[in-house]
């Protein structure tokens, strides 16, 4: 599974590095040091292509990890609260009634 997301990254950022390239080359003009930077700008993503998909894979997998962490930290302290204020109320209702 893990390298089926590190593909399909592989394959967005050579497409995106592809369209941007060609974008900044038309509008350079006449502009030849900006159409060399584009280009070698291009070959440096390229090149660098599947250390990109494995960051952006490993980035994704943390933000989630990340996210279930906190969210189950969150539902303890919420049920640590509840638990706490339970005999509280009970003893609360108690002396009322």
């Amino acid at each position: 599974m893990e390298s089926h997301i590190i593909n399909i990254v592989r394959f967005a950022t050579c497409i995106t590095i592809f369209v941007v390239c060609i974008i900044l080359m038309f509008k350079a003009d006449d502009n030849n040091l900006m159409r060399r930077l584009s280009a070698a700008f291009g070959v440096i993503f390229i090149f660098f292509n599947k250390r990109i998909g494995i960051m952006v894979y490993l980035f994704i997998g943390s933000a989630i990890e990340t996210f279930i962490a906190t969210a189950g930290v969150g539902f303890v302290l919420v049920l640590v609260v509840v638990i706490m204020l339970l005999p509280v109320l009970a003893v609360f209702r108690w002396l009322v009634h």
